[in-house]
């Protein structure tokens, strides 16, 4: 180990700074999207639903990439949705509030109404609480032709934002 510490210590005096930074550990999040939600309708999962621009969705960052970490341990898999980049699956899941968080086994839907925090993430997939949660069914459910729907909305509702807001300057 002394060996490589000396070598990337000579490969950074050499270097930029932007070439001599180690690469970052690559995230084991899944990025969700309109062309891959349906992933979510087979095994465990646990999504998140964040804007890039909101304080309370950037609190839990840390801990849902330590919570993902842990997911080949606990089984499951974790995703995260921009609900600005993909505002049709907001309206498919009907998120109103950021961040949101839900669970989805085997295309049953709950919503995760706790903190963001890794522990109590990880308790509520080892203890199974999410049994005790009821399941978004019928015309709730994501997979439904209703959010379907309003996941069209959504996603038009969302363009007309974007395109309204760039005319003006606010959004780029």
């Amino acid at each position: 180990t002394a060996l490589l510490a000396a070598g990337l210590a000579a490969a950074r005096a050499t270097e930029g700074p932007e070439q001599a930074a180690l690469p970052a550990e690559q995230s084991r999040v899944q990025p969700m999207t309109a062309s891959n939600w349906t992933l979510v309708m087979e095994g465990e999962w646990m999504l998140k639903f964040y804007a890039p621009w909101c304080p309370s969705c950037q609190q839990t960052d840390a801990e849902w990439e330590t919570f993902a970490k842990s997911g080949e341990t606990l089984q499951i898999s974790v995703g995260k949705v921009d609900v600005i980049q993909e505002p049709g699956l907001s309206g498919r899941f009907f998120v109103t509030t950021l961040p949101a968080f839900f669970h989805a086994k085997d295309g049953i839907f709950r919503r995760y109404r706790g903190p963001g925090i890794f522990e109590d993430l990880q308790n509520y997939i080892l203890e199974k609480k999410w049994q005790s949660v009821e399941p978004l069914t019928g015309w709730k459910s994501p997979a439904s032709l209703t959010m379907s729907g309003m996941a069209g909305l959504f996603s038009i509702s969302g363009k007309i934002w974007v395109s309204s807001n760039l005319k003006r300057g606010f959004y780029e």
